[in-house]
């Protein structure tokens, strides 16, 4: 089993400290009570938490981490979702390799080189009255490159419990009609949910369920004039509620404006979020506010506010190319070593989904669909609806 693991590795598998040259030792298909080798073992980052969305289901949106530990070229063919031996989630083929990175690529791909380790973006998703499982675990399968015959190639991997607690309900953090839920929560691989960073020490998603919000103007433009100017942009400026009550635990305000057009050069992450607001809501949770305009935050540190409270103008501090709210829920103060936590918008309505994100973002006329157009309640808006608050 040269290509799986290494004899000097394989002697830590033993506490005696005894060597077992896994060479000489057949592994077969294996009834469950078997030792099997497994090249790629897995791990969920975070409990998956549900959240009723805007499609009428309930989604859990995690991430599971993978690591080749064979010397081989591993293939993740497949992975599907258990609760107990019902298969509730199946990702597979292209779709799954477009919801997979593999460390240090450039691009999604379903493919670990040896040693190597990367994640998958899951959402499974359930009927909004179905109950949902205590604990979820995870069935791969695999191909190795060279193949190895005593290796498995299907089996279960990453057990989790899986959180009860209702999603939070929120108040709108704007008003108006027209934004673009950017960057959005569940099935795709958006700049927030492929935000598996390495901070402090450890891997943290605080921007799973993070939406970038941008408006349309009524001609359904983001943007009319130059893009470098802010002036272009109708928006800009607006103010920025809060959208729950609570206690403001961080307050940025001093950064620049970062120039329309271009993302910051040498920017630490403590001021990837710009001019910035954190309020503790509660119960371990915290909003988080971001890209304001230097000088506009209104609360300080310490400040007890009310929801629907203007908090700052909407700006372009920050890791940002053009101006926008940023906002999202976490379990902690901080904006990027947090767990992102799901949340629910009180009301809105949805004029549909945006079918040409590009499109709009170099000034051309958005274009919608009629998918996950009308009103909603006590939900998560999904990726790129455009929505409005009363």
């Amino acid at each position: 089993m040269r290509n799986l693991l290494r004899r000097s590795s394989a002697c830590a598998l033993l506490a005696a400290g005894a060597c077992l040259t896994l060479g000489a030792v057949p592994v077969h298909a294996a009834d469950d009570d078997e030792d099997r080798i497994t090249p790629v073992v897995g791990t969920v980052l975070a409990e998956p938490e549900p959240v009723l969305a805007a499609d009428g289901r309930r989604h859990l949106a995690y991430e599971l981490q993978l690591v080749n530990r064979s010397g081989a070229e591993v293939t993740v063919g497949s992975i599907e979702t258990l609760a107990g031996t019902t298969v509730v989630g199946t990702a597979q083929g292209a779709a799954l390799a477009g919801m997979m990175l593999p460390f240090g690529a450039a691009a999604p791909g379903a493919t670990l080189g040896a040693g190597q380790a990367g994640f998958v973006l899951l959402d499974v998703s359930f009927p909004a009255s179905a109950k949902l499982p205590k604990e979820i675990t995870h069935r791969l399968t695999i191909s190795m490159t060279p193949a190895d015959p005593t290796a498995a190639t299907t089996y279960e991997t990453a057990p989790t419990d899986v959180g009860q607690r209702d999603a939070v309900v929120v108040a709108p953090p704007l008003q108006g009609d027209g934004w673009v839920v950017g960057n959005g929560c569940c099935d795709a691989f958006t700049a927030h949910r492929g935000a598996v960073l390495p901070v402090n020490g450890a891997l943290h998603v605080a921007e799973r369920f993070a939406i970038d919000f941008v408006q349309l103007d009524d001609n359904g433009l983001m943007f009319d004039g130059p893009a470098t100017s802010f002036d272009s942009y109708d928006f800009f400026g607006d103010p920025i509620l809060s959208a729950t009550a609570g206690k403001v635990v961080r307050v940025v305000n001093d950064l620049p404006e970062t120039p329309a057009g271009t993302f910051p050069q040498g920017i630490t992450a403590a001021q990837a979020g710009g001019n910035h607001v954190v309020v503790a809501m509660g119960k371990g949770r915290f909003a988080f506010y971001a890209h304001l305009q230097p000088g506009s935050v209104r609360v300080k540190v310490g400040d007890t506010v009310k929801t629907g409270q203007v908090l700052g103008l909407l700006g372009n501090s920050g890791n940002s190319d053009a101006p926008h709210l940023h906002f999202h829920i976490m379990d902690g103060p901080r904006p990027l070593s947090s767990n992102g936590l799901p949340y629910r918008f009180s009301s809105f309505t949805s004029d549909g989904t945006l079918t040409n994100l590009t499109e709009i973002s170099v000034g051309q006329k958005a274009v919608l669909s009629d998918k996950l157009k009308g009103s909603f309640e006590n939900e998560l808006p999904l990726d790129l609806q455009v929505i409005g608050f009363g």
